[in-house]
């Protein structure tokens, strides 16, 4: 199994069909995306398809602790009152777009990458899911940290959306 694996290439796992958003998108938009298609990391991509950065559920918790802190901060926010504290972050996400809140470096990999070329890089930058670009930087697709264990548990892709 070790040999079948280490000869897999980044394309034969990537997810294909990928919900993606762009820079001046509002990040209520992102998390509307996010809930609705079930998934943990949207690709942001300019007008032209260009892998620009990434924005993650990380990303958007840390906003939330952000706001949380601020609104202790000013003696606002009791545990009585989580519903305010939702109001306030979706007051907050609608205003602000998602080029103020995404990871601009992103760490991507090219569609002809081994798979464990793939764990490498993510593990080296800590990240769950990595951008598949083309040689242009044009999204082609997305990998993340469950499809190369379901390799590893499996043996063979997962099928679920490639």
């Amino acid at each position: 199994m070790v040999k079948t694996i280490s000869k897999l290439r980044v394309k034969d796992v990537m997810s294909k069909h990928v919900v993606a958003v762009n820079p001046s998108d509002s990040l209520h938009e992102a998390l509307e995306l996010i809930c609705e298609n079930r998934v943990s990391a949207l690709p942001v991509v300019d007008g032209h398809g260009h892998c620009v950065g990434i924005l993650t559920t990380s990303d958007l918790i840390e906003l939330t602790h952000e706001l949380d802190d601020e609104l202790h901060n000013l003696g606002r926010v009791n545990d009585s009152k989580p519903q305010w504290l939702i109001e306030q972050l979706a007051k907050a996400m609608g205003s602000e777009r998602v080029s103020e809140q995404m990871t601009p470096d992103v760490a991507a990999i090219c569609p002809e990458a081994t798979i464990p070329e793939a764990a490498a890089l993510m593990l080296r930058n800590r990240v769950h899911h990595l951008p598949v670009v083309d040689n242009n930087n044009l999204l082609r697709g997305i990998v993340s940290t469950m499809d190369i264990l379901s390799i590893v548990a499996e043996g063979v892709p997962s099928p679920s959306s490639k």
